[in-house]
């Protein structure tokens, strides 16, 4: 059978959705699914080609970060056309559309019309809930779809509440590759060092989010100038900075904030700044000793939480979205509130006072993830939704 997935980004571009997509689809694959996507133009990469079995079909005109509302609705015709078009040359068995429930109203009522014309069923994934009138105005559309897949119970809930009907939203959490994202070995560890020298003597704290207020990392700043009282020798790694999705172009007034704290709190040599693309990141969490991702916003789920449980690495989170319901406090993780930059501090030198009780949690991470959380799993449920509207 054949699947037509959209959404607004894909790798090189790097995210939550993002990595789900490049999980999920070659997965499908080997599952004897045909998947075809449609997603954002990227400067030097080929407008269709084939990625691990997936055919990739890049336009811009799935490019938010180039795409206002005001040329949205500009575009409008040429986003129709486009989108038919795909959907034409694919001949899908269903539509798979990817947080298509915001930002356009546009990019959403070309798949209702097609749904209409052409009787394919259509599925939402909500990897995020919003609030604000355009949220509002996407609601309206919320039985329209045949079915919806939240990826977490708290967007669930929050769709619920939204008047998305509660008998078509399926619950699946995230799954990751566990093969890719494990425990290192011996030589693992020693090409780290030779790879990055400057992490020797060093206890890394790392921060695997775009580098914004929304993703707590000014709260990690706050957290690691209490730190490095007791451990000067910390280096908190934070990634990001670039080729992320960034409707309203945002990040860059986050970036500058955040780099303006870490030179006001003189935490120049123990911060380390550095995009890493999608390839490098099971690395870096080799690389480190704790995680942290302490969210300021209702965080959706956090994939974060699956690839530091799955190398074996503590991690903690804020009590934010749906992050609770995967990380419970003192046995896989810990959990803090959000913008509590002293608790944090707390938790991240408990384990540096104890790294034996961070690798017991490591561990204990490790093995929920091989029985919960893995992209199989993933796949499998996603396969029944499939099957049940088709």
């Amino acid at each position: 059978m054949r699947v037509a997935m959209l959404h607004w980004a894909f790798p090189p571009v790097i995210g939550g959705v993002e990595t789900h997509l490049a999980l999920l689809g070659p997965e499908l694959v080997e599952r004897g699914w045909e998947v075809f996507l449609l997603t954002n133009s990227v400067e030097g990469m080929a407008d269709d080609y084939t990625w691990k079995g997936m055919e990739i079909n890049r336009t811009p005109l799935m490019d938010l970060n180039s795409l206002s509302l005001v040329k949205i609705e500009v575009m409008a015709d040429k986003i129709r056309e486009k989108i038919y078009r795909f959907i034409e040359k694919v001949k899908p068995d269903l539509i798979h559309a990817h947080n298509m429930h915001y930002f356009s109203p546009v990019h959403a009522e070309v798949l209702f019309d097609i749904k209409r014309k052409m009787g394919i069923p259509l599925i939402l994934t909500a990897h995020n809930v919003w609030e604000d009138q355009l949220w509002d105005q996407m609601c309206q559309l919320a039985g329209d779809w045949d079915a919806v897949i939240a990826v977490s119970h708290y967007i669930k809930e929050e769709l619920i509440k939204a008047g998305y009907p509660a008998d078509r939203i399926f619950t699946i959490h995230h799954g990751i590759d566990i093969d890719r994202f494990r425990p290192p070995t011996r030589e693992e560890q020693e090409e780290i060092l030779r790879v990055n020298p400057h992490f020797a003597g060093r206890r890394v704290i790392f921060h695997p989010a775009r580098m914004s207020l929304d993703k707590g990392c000014h709260i990690g700043v706050r957290a690691l100038a209490l730190i490095v009282r007791e451990f000067p020798e910390v280096l908190l790694v934070m990634a990001g900075t670039t080729k992320t999705v960034d409707w309203g172009n945002h990040q860059p007034h986050h970036v500058h904030r955040i780099t303006a704290m870490v030179e006001e709190l003189g935490l120049q040599n123990n911060v380390w700044v550095k995009f890493f693309p999608w390839e490098e990141m099971p690395r870096m969490y080799q690389a480190s000793e704790i995680v942290i991702y302490p969210s300021c916003f209702q965080e959706p789920f956090g994939l974060v939480m699956l690839e530091a449980q799955a190398t074996a690495r503590p991690i903690i989170v804020s009590r934010a979205g749906g992050m609770p319901e995967v990380i419970k406090h003192g046995e896989n993780g810990f959990v803090v509130e959000m913008n509590d930059h002293g608790q944090l501090a707390e938790n991240c030198l408990y384990l540096l006072r104890n790294p034996e009780l961070g690798r017991q949690i490591g561990s204990r991470g490790r093995t929920l993830v091989e029985k919960y959380y893995t992209k199989e799993i993933m796949t499998e449920k996603t396969s029944e939704v499939y099957k049940a509207v088709c």
